[in-house]
């Protein structure tokens, strides 16, 4: 009975060892040695020890560059390094540049810096000069009043650069310079346009508020549909699908936002009971001087609210019928040097000059030839296209050069030049006494940023996928923060609301710090996630 005990335990101990070899052998197939450690599920893991030695030096010295650090993930009880998205697979889908990264970093950066300002002063002399144009005359012509106008084809016009640029990084790079952008652009919008409009207004502005109310409810809806489709890091060709439809839904709503406008009244008038309810003719006055309509479109005429004139052409643009516009504002020939401006134009001038001529020579002037407005669109919108490649490349290079993200470079450098536009137009209209409509469309122009330049070419991309019978058709966002920046900007839209509120919808100096105050704590704060400073998750982080 002895020996055969003895002989079952020496099978049992043989067995064992037997086990524990072949599960060593399992895990040191490449002279490898792993560690056990709990992970922060509790889980008991196996880690490499070089790996591990890897991780525990990036996080305690790569303090200021956390989105560098190595991304992992377990599979079956083994903690793997995960190949991911960088800056240097954003710069291979460009052209090969003239200089190595150690030239790049030695200074020969500072030439895609200038390339990449030139490129902005072209993008603002082809929207000012010529897009926008294009874009109020098509509204003439189909006789939309203003305040929708500048909701809908306006904003649809300030949105082109973004889209193009979320095009390139959705079917070029794969990056995330195009949310990067349209976010960073939608927190100048709601927040820097209108700071900047009231840093300038010499006398309050008064705003309307129900346009401005309609813009931001409409915007939250948006913003909060993204965050639900960017929270699990993938866009699917059903929830593109969803952004198109509310693109359509935004159009019938503004179309109709005047017949909203006056249901409400009717519903309030009868529940409230009030005494003081607007007369017919009271109704009609706030109509038109809301939608600045007197039937005759975009005409430069003038109508005095509460004191202020408020120019219904020039609250959007100053295009209108031709021969009053040619007395206005006639364009300037490129070939003539001004003798009569400051040195400063004249610096200006020459700077700008070698655009203008190109400009000149591919789009026909849409106030000189008011006919050929149609073919000075489709050229203004190729040059967009040109030019937002030659932005992103730009930017890309000095994000590769610094390691920074793609989505933190499009979120500040490619947001502030895209707005350049914006932000120079109400400065000027704010100075005016005039700036009133540009936080309405500011407000529009974000909506339709995230609908259209947004949803658009993620729409056409997984559509493509699903044809082309792909196993995986989603369009990956490789961040770990922005759900938490796109969730952000709800906060900053009421934030501007509220701000407006307490100031009695008038923009003065002290609601344009406030606001410049807030757009400051929000870039930061969504400047900080995105590079993993703040809420870092590591376990999705792959940039």
């Amino acid at each position: 009975m002895r020996r055969t005990n003895f002989s079952a335990l020496g099978l049992v101990l043989t067995a064992l060892l037997c086990c524990i070899a072949s599960g060593q052998a399992e895990y040191n197939t490449s002279d490898a040695r792993f560690v056990p450690i709990v992970n922060k599920h509790g889980a008991t893991v196996l880690i490499e020890e070089q790996l591990m030695s890897k991780l525990d030096e990036e996080v305690s010295t790569w303090h200021w560059t956390p989105w560098l650090r190595t991304r992992t993930q377990v599979l079956d009880g083994v903690v793997h390094t995960v190949e991911c998205h960088t800056a240097y697979d954003s710069v291979t889908s460009f052209p090969t540049g003239l200089f190595t990264e150690e030239q790049l970093r030695q200074g020969a950066f500072m030439l895609y810096v200038l390339f990449g300002i030139y490129a902005f002063t072209l993008l603002a002399i082809v929207c000012n000069d010529y897009f926008l144009p294009c874009v109020e005359m098509i509204c003439e012509d189909l006789k939309i009043p203003q305040n929708v106008a500048a909701a809908t084809f306006m904003s649809v016009a300030t949105s082109c650069p973004e889209f193009f640029v979320n095009v390139i990084s959705t079917f070029l790079t794969q990056s995330d310079m195009g949310i990067g952008t349209i976010v960073g652009s939608a927190i100048f919008n709601a927040l820097g346009v209108a700071a900047i409009g009231g840093l300038a207004a010499i006398t309050p502005i008064a705003i309307e508020a129900r346009p401005v109310t309609r813009d931001v409810l409409i915007y939250m809806v948006n913003v909060s549909v993204l965050v639900a489709i960017v929270w699990d890091g993938q866009v699917d060709w059903q929830e593109a699908t969803v952004l198109g439809v509310l693109y359509v839904l935004y159009f019938i709503l503004m179309f109709n936002s005047v017949r909203i406008f006056k249901l409400i009244d009717i519903i309030i008038g009868k529940c409230c009971q009030r005494k003081n309810m607007l007369t017919i003719s009271d109704a009609v006055e706030e109509k038109s001087v809301e939608e600045g309509v007197d039937n005759k479109g975009f005409n430069g005429s003038t109508v005095n609210v509460n004191g202020n004139g408020i120019s219904n052409g020039k609250a959007v643009a100053e295009i209108d019928n031709v021969p009053e516009t040619e007395k206005v504002k006639k364009p300037k020939s490129v070939f003539r040097f001004p003798k009569e401006n400051s040195w400063v134009y004249r610096i200006w001038w020459l700077y700008s000059w070698p655009l203008k001529f190109l400009m000149t020579l591919t789009i026909p002037s849409p106030i000189r030839f008011r006919r050929f407005y149609p073919l000075a669109f489709i050229m203004c919108i190729v040059w967009i296209g040109v030019n937002s490649y030659v932005v992103s490349w730009s930017m890309t290079v000095i994000g590769f050069t610094f390691f920074i993200p793609d989505s933190v470079m499009g979120m500040t450098f490619l947001a502030f030049g895209g707005c350049m536009p914006e932000a120079c137009s109400i400065f000027i209209m704010s100075r005016r006494g005039e700036g009133g409509i540009g936080v309405s469309n500011a407000l529009g122009a974000n909506s339709l940023a995230i609908l259209f330049a947004l949803g658009v070419p993620w729409l056409i991309r997984t559509l493509t996928l699903v044809a082309q019978g792909a196993e995986d058709t989603s369009v990956y966002i490789n961040s770990a923060g922005i759900d938490f920046v796109v969730g952000s900007l709800l906060v900053a839209v009421t934030c501007l609301w509220f701000t407006l509120l307490i100031g009695k919808f008038k923009l003065r100096k002290t609601v344009g710090g406030v606001l410049m105050v807030l757009y400051v704590v929000f870039i930061t704060f969504a400047i900080l996630v995105e590079m993993g400073i703040i809420l870092d998750r590591p376990d999705l982080r792959c940039l």
